[in-house]
C-alpha cells in the first residue's frame, strides 16, 4: 500500500500492486478513484496558481517586476443584507481572457496558467479568445506566453504563446504533448522564493 498526501492533511491508502486493470474506464473504477478524482479535479491549479502568485509577490517587493493575477470581472446581483461586503449573488460578466498581466524590464507582460495531471494539454482546455488575446499582446510587441504546470512530473514548462498559434494556425488542433513543451518550451526552476524563478524562465525565452 502507497499513501497519498494531500495538502489538507488527509491521507489517501492505494495499493502499488499491478494490475490489466484500466482505472480510466467507468466500469472499472472504484469509490476511492472516484473519491481521489472528485479531490484532484476540485483542487486542479489552486495550489500551481498560489505559488505562481507568491513568486510575483516576491519580485514585485524586490523590485524587479510588477507581474499580478488579472482579477476576474463579476456582476454583483444581491449582496446579503445581514453581513456587510458578502455577496449572496453574482454572475461572471465576460469571458475572461489570461490570468496574469504586467511589466517587466520596460515589456508588458501576459500570460495564461494551465495545470493538467495527464501527459498532454488538449486544446479545448485553452479558450478561444485566449488564443484572440494573446495573439494581440504579440503583434503589438509584448510578452505572451503559457505556463503550463505537469502534476505529475511536478514539471512547469514556459512555451512563448507564439509557438502554439502557429501549431494552430491551420485549424483545430489535437492538443499538445508535454514532450512538446520540453522541446519548445523552457523547464522553470522550482525555489524556495520564489517558489518559481519565473523571470528567468521570461529571460531565457524571450532573450531579455
Amino acid at each position: 500500500m502507497k499513501t497519498v498526501n494531500y495538502p489538507d492533511g488527509r491521507k489517501m491508502q492505494i495499493s502499488s500492486s499491478k494490475t490489466d486493470v484500466d482505472h480510466r474506464l467507468k466500469a472499472n473504477r472504484t469509490d476511492e478513484d472516484k473519491a481521489r478524482d472528485k479531490y484532484v479535479k476540485a483542487n486542479m491549479g489552486m495550489q500551481f496558481e498560489s505559488d505562481v502568485s507568491k513568486s510575483c509577490e516576491y519580485y514585485i517587493l524586490k523590485g524587479l517586476a510588477c507581474i499580478y493575477k488579472r482579477p476576474t470581472p463579476i456582476k454583483v446581483v444581491k449582496m446579503s443584507k445581514t453581513k456587510p461586503g458578502m455577496i449572496e449573488e453574482a454572475y461572471f460578466q465576460e469571458k475572461s481572457t489570461t490570468d496574469y498581466v504586467g511589466i517587466y524590464k520596460g515589456k508588458y507582460v501576459d500570460f495564461e496558467c494551465k495545470e493538467t495531471i495527464h501527459d498532454s494539454i488538449p486544446y479545448s482546455m485553452i479558450r478561444s479568445q485566449q488564443y484572440t488575446h494573446l495573439e494581440r499582446i504579440l503583434n503589438m510587441g509584448g510578452i505572451g506566453f503559457f505556463l503550463v504546470s505537469f502534476k505529475k512530473y511536478q514539471e512547469v514548462y514556459l512555451l512563448n504563446a507564439q509557438v502554439i498559434l502557429d501549431e494552430i494556425k491551420g485549424g483545430k488542433h489535437p492538443g499538445f504533448k508535454k514532450s512538446f513543451f520540453m522541446e519548445k518550451g523552457i523547464l522553470v526552476k522550482r525555489g524556495y522564493n520564489p517558489p518559481y524563478e519565473l523571470l528567468a524562465a521570461i529571460d531565457q525565452a524571450f532573450g531579455l
